[in-house]
């Protein structure tokens, strides 16, 4: 069994480590760092595990190190651990925007390294996960890898030059689609509903129609379609998202956050 560090315990960092537990790691295999005390009070006390302060202390005990710290702080701790990373460690980032040539010129040493770019969902065992490594990760390394996120998600392996990109669809993409969602619950309001019953009616819409697509193997523009009858309420509605160019609206998002993710490189 591999020991495993995590560095940095805010919700990603937090979520995997409850899968990790939840799938029967033992405890003493499993270590955490975090400079908030309070935080390393709150991970010791719930989890039951030993919660460094530290970094290098805490990579010192591992052979698998996850890095889910803010990528504005990444050179800094790769600095820190630097001295104590060898050819047997394995570095997982889920550092937005700092690539496999970022870390490799801090460390400035030959390191095996997975970059992982999961959303939020994790938490819930849903996340979708783009993966991706570098060319010293051994394949049986980077399957075992693959299947410890698989349960947090889909996971979907990707070339690193779409890692920006699958940050901006995959990460940022549930906070989109949740001002989607703020919008019809808001919709259902303004014509009289109240808001728990709006909120139930657009929760429930969208639960079933991404159980429908999947199940039946439908395209979106396919299930639009069944929807969409001629001369009625759905085709109105979606013209005017047209006329206001709702899908362009989405895309420029989605590339603004792509955008901001090459910035935040190193």
């Amino acid at each position: 069994m591999n020991t495993i560090g995590i560095i940095g315990m805010g919700n990603m960092g937090e979520a995997i480590l409850r899968m990790l537990l939840q799938n029967k790691i033992k405890k003493e295999n499993i270590f955490c760092s975090e400079i908030k005390l309070q935080r390393i009070r709150h991970i010791e006390k719930v989890y039951k595990v030993k919660c460094f302060r530290r970094p290098h202390e805490m990579v010192k005990q591992c052979e698998w190190i996850i890095l889910a710290v803010k990528p504005q702080d990444s050179r800094d701790l790769l600095h820190q651990i630097a001295p104590f990373l060898n050819e047997k460690k394995i570095i997982i980032s889920i550092m937005a925007g700092v690539t496999i040539t970022n870390i490799l010129s801090v460390v400035e040493k030959p390191v095996k390294i997975v970059r992982v770019m999961p959303n939020i969902c994790i938490k819930v065992g849903e996340g979708a996960i783009a993966i991706t490594a570098n060319s010293l990760i051994k394949t049986y390394e980077f399957t075992k890898i693959k299947k410890m996120f698989h349960k947090l998600g889909e996971v979907i392996e990707i070339g690193e030059e779409l890692m920006n990109a699958a940050t901006a669809l995959n990460g940022s993409g549930p906070a989109f689609f949740l001002s989607f969602l703020e919008a019809l619950i808001d919709a259902g309001v303004k014509m009289g509903f109240t808001r728990e019953k709006s909120y139930k009616f657009s929760i429930q819409l969208v639960r079933g129609t991404l159980k429908m697509l999947q199940e039946e193997g439908l395209h979106p523009t396919l299930m639009k379609e069944m929807i969409a009858s001629p001369g009625g309420t759905t085709i109105s509605g979606l013209v005017s998202l047209e006329e206001d160019a709702f899908k362009g609206m989405v895309i420029k998002a989605v590339e603004k956050a792509y955008k901001r993710a090459k910035e935040l490189s190193l």
